[in-house]
C-alpha cells in the first residue's frame, strides 16, 4: 500500500517551496504543450504569422549588412577625373600632371592620352564608322587622380576645388556619387527593416494576445474554480505564459526556416550585384547565432503578449 501511495504522490509529505514551485511550473508547461497539440491547425497558422513577422525584417537587415560589408572592402577609392582644355597639348598635360602630383593627399595621377581614350571608346562602343567620319578627335587629354586612402570626404571636395582652379583644367569630376548612393540605399534598407520589425512585433503581440484571450475565455470555468480554492492570478496565468513562450519560440524557428529559404532564393541576384563591383560573392546566410536570436525574439514577444493578455483578462474573471 505504501508503494502505491508513493507512486501516486500521496503520503510523501509536504513539498518544499522550491520543489512545489518547480512542480507547478512543470505542470503548467506540460498542460500548455498539450493544449498546443490539441489544435494543430490554428496554432500552426499563429506560428506562421509570427514567423513571417520576424523573417521579413531579418532578411532586410541581413542583406543590408552583407552589402555594407562589401562596400567597406572595396579597394577602389574615390577617383577624381580631370578633363583638360581641348587646346592643351600632351606635353602641357604632363606638366599639369606634375603639378597635381605635388598636391598633398595624392597617391597617384595617371595621364590618359586623347588618342588612346578615343581608341578605347571605339573598341567599347563599336562605333568605328562614326569615329572615322570625325574630322578631329573631340576628346581632351585627361588625368585620373587617385587620392590617398586617409583622405576623407571633406578633403576630397576641397581637393576637387583646388584642382579645378589649375590652369588648363576644364572640369573636375569626383567619382564617388555611386558609392554615396549605395551607402544611402543600404542605410535606407536597414532603417526600413528596423521600422518594419517594430510594426511586425506590435502585430505579433496583438495577434497572439487575441488568440490567448480566446483561450482564457474558453477556460473561464476552470479559472473560476482555481480562484475559489485559493489560487491567485499568478497561478492561473502560468499556463498561458508558457503557451505564449512556446508559440513565440516556434514562431522563431519558423522565421529561421523562412529566412533560410528566402536567402537561398536571393543567392543569384545578390551575387550579380557583387560581381558588378568586382567583389567576391558573399551572400548572407543563416548562421546559428541568427537562429538563436530569432527564437529568443519570438519567445520574448510571445511571453510579453501572454503577460499582457493574461494580466488584462484574468483580473476580470472573479468567482460570484
Amino acid at each position: 500500500m505504501s508503494n502505491q501511495q508513493s507512486a501516486a504522490g500521496i503520503g510523501v509529505g509536504p513539498r518544499s517551496p522550491i520543489s512545489a514551485w518547480f512542480h507547478h511550473h512543470r505542470q503548467a508547461a506540460q498542460a500548455s504543450y498539450e493544449k498546443l497539440l490539441q489544435a494543430p491547425v490554428s496554432n500552426f497558422l499563429t506560428i506562421l504569422v509570427i514567423g513571417v513577422a520576424l523573417a521579413l525584417p531579418h532578411l532586410g537587415i541581413s542583406i543590408a549588412t552583407a552589402v555594407q560589408g562589401q562596400i567597406e572592402q572595396l579597394d577602389s577609392p574615390p577617383q577624381l577625373s580631370l578633363l583638360l582644355d581641348g587646346t592643351v597639348t600632351y606635353e602641357e598635360a604632363a606638366r599639369i600632371r606634375e603639378q597635381v602630383m605635388r598636391k598633398p593627399g595624392i597617391a597617384e595621377v595617371k595621364l590618359v592620352d586623347r588618342d588612346r581614350a578615343l581608341a578605347e571608346f571605339t573598341a567599347a562602343t563599336g562605333l568605328q564608322d562614326l569615329v572615322e567620319r570625325l574630322s578631329s578627335n573631340p576628346l581632351p587629354h585627361s588625368l585620373w587622380v587617385y587620392p590617398k586612402a586617409n583622405v576623407r570626404t571633406a578633403g576630397l571636395e576641397q581637393l576637387q576645388i583646388d584642382l579645378g582652379a589649375l590652369t588648363g583644367v576644364s572640369q573636375v569630376i569626383l567619382d564617388s556619387r555611386w558609392l554615396k548612393r549605395l551607402n544611402a540605399f543600404t542605410d535606407l534598407l536597414r532603417t526600413t527593416a528596423s521600422v518594419l520589425f517594430l510594426v511586425m512585433a506590435l502585430g505579433v503581440v496583438l495577434t497572439l494576445g487575441n488568440t490567448l484571450r480566446l483561450g482564457i475565455e474558453a477556460r473561464r470555468d476552470e479559472i473560476v474554480v482555481i480562484k475559489l480554492i485559493g489560487g491567485g492570478n499568478a497561478f492561473a496565468r502560468r499556463p498561458f505564459l508558457y503557451t505564449g513562450l512556446f508559440t513565440g519560440a516556434l514562431g522563431g524557428v519558423m522565421a529561421s526556416l523562412l529566412s533560410g529559404l528566402a536567402l537561398m532564393a536571393l543567392n543569384a541576384p545578390v551575387n550579380r550585384l557583387f560581381e558588378l563591383y568586382d567583389q567576391v560573392p558573399a551572400v548572407p546566410s543563416l548562421v546559428p547565432s541568427d537562429l538563436f536570436v530569432l527564437i529568443l525574439m519570438g519567445a520574448g514577444l510571445g511571453l510579453i503578449s501572454a503577460w499582457y493578455s493574461a494580466q488584462l483578462h484574468l483580473t476580470r474573471i472573479q468567482p460570484k
